[in-house]
């Protein structure tokens, strides 16, 4: 006859938990009495709740096991009813391995989207950079207004067969803040508007984006605002890539025409076998740190891309993550805030020489918000395999890149 005290021991190892839960099991012939057999305790809580301490097989097996171990050698378990328990040893191994062989599936086919989605941002990358120097015609669906006197806003508008539209300037809650009208249209069947920021109400509309709606456009397709220029850069953000044009930045989704410009452009594309097509091109590069070197009379020139700010906050960090220095500067009129750092900290010690990290008080917030430089791309390096770019004392990868425009001419250049 089996030890009640052993078996009950046996059952503590499974559950592996020092939780206050008891089970005793009576034996009856070499078998487990299930009628004075007792488990105490909650069961919705506590041990019961933890998945990892699910029954597996490994546990299925030492059961099986310890019943054979203490089985009555007078009266052995019958061979139907040990067939029947390794049946169901091998279903759960089985059941086990298929949920692994789903688990490697998903985990396939997340690296295949991945895939195919870097290979799109590739493509749309490329795409954009081959308008620079094109003339273009984008759908337009914003208007940026910065509340300033004598500004007027231009706004381009297709007719298609209307002969007239009513175009409605709408703030973020959705108010309609301005009301214009057209005044005709020309052979291309398209309307030229100008907003100078006032409201209905003869008020000055406060600086933000505002959406530009045109009554009837959800019935007539042909009724859109649009922006028309030659492309003078793109920039590649989180949202994309945004193409520079007519002094706005959109989307390159909302291209609808593109015609050969003054120039032809950038036939290239960003991979490494065409960064060539860069060469003499004035870029903008992110910058995440400074490198001071502790010179006499050094000053280090920070540019930050701030948008609708009115200030930024800036903090330098060393590499042991101390901040070092802060600084807080107004935005100008073109969305920029510039820093200058002598390599001062605000101890009023002068720092180590080294990099220091750029940090900017809500930057996890607002992918907008960065520090840049700028240059001409003056020559390719390949590294490994790999194709950087030379701009002025630095050699950056294409993946610093945010912005690729053409370099301004100087007067009387060849």
């Amino acid at each position: 006859m089996a030890d009640v005290s052993s078996v009950s021991s046996s059952i503590d190892l499974l559950t592996k938990s020092s939780e206050p839960y008891t089970a005793t099991a009576a034996i009856n012939d070499g078998f487990i009495d299930a009628a004075s057999s007792t488990v105490t305790g909650d069961r919705t809580t506590g041990l019961f709740d933890i998945s990892g301490n699910n029954l597996g097989k490994d546990d299925f097996l030492t059961l099986l096991v310890t019943q054979l171990q203490y089985q009555d050698p007078l009266n052995p378990m019958e061979n139907t009813e040990f067939i029947s328990q390794l049946a169901q040893f091998s279903a759960l191994e089985n059941s086990t391995n298929v949920e692994k062989a789903i688990g490697n599936l998903g985990d396939s086919f997340k690296s295949t989207v991945e895939a195919q989605q870097y290979s799109a941002q590739s493509m749309n990358n490329t795409a954009a950079v081959s308008l620079i120097g094109k003339e273009v015609r984008m759908r337009q669906t914003t208007v940026n207004w910065y509340a300033k006197a004598g500004v007027q806003v231009p706004i381009n508008v297709h007719l298609g067969n209307n002969n007239s539209a009513v175009v409605e300037i709408v703030n973020r809650d959705g108010e309609v803040v301005k009301t214009l009208r057209t005044t005709g249209k020309d052979s291309e069947n398209s309307a030229a508007l100008q907003w100078d920021g006032t409201t209905d109400t003869e008020e000055i509309a406060p600086s933000d984006v505002y959406e530009i709606r045109i009554q009837g456009q959800e019935e007539h397709p042909e009724l859109y605002a649009f922006a028309q220029d030659v492309v003078e850069g793109v920039r590649f953000s989180s949202e994309g890539a945004l193409v520079k044009i007519a002094g706005q930045e959109l989307s390159i989704g909302n291209v609808l025409d593109v015609s050969i410009g003054g120039n032809n452009g950038i036939t290239g594309s960003l991979s490494s076998s065409s960064a060539v097509a860069l060469l003499g091109k004035e870029v903008r590069m992110r910058q995440t740190s400074v490198s001071y070197r502790g010179m006499a009379n050094e000053q280090l020139a920070i540019n930050v891309e701030a948008g609708a700010r009115q200030y930024v906050q800036m903090e330098l960090i060393d590499s042991s993550g101390r901040m070092v220095y802060a600084a807080t500067t107004q935005v100008d009129e073109g969305g920029l805030a510039r820093f200058s750092w002598n390599g001062l900290k605000n101890d009023g010690s002068y720092a180590d020489p080294g990099e220091y990290r750029i940090r900017f008080v809500g930057e996890e917030n607002d992918q907008t918000l960065y520090a840049f430089s700028e240059g001409i791309v003056s020559g390719i390096a390949n590294l490994g395999g790999d194709a950087r770019l030379r701009v002025g004392n630095y050699t950056v990868p294409l993946s610093s890149i945010i912005d690729i425009a053409e370099a301004e001419t100087e007067v009387g250049a060849v």
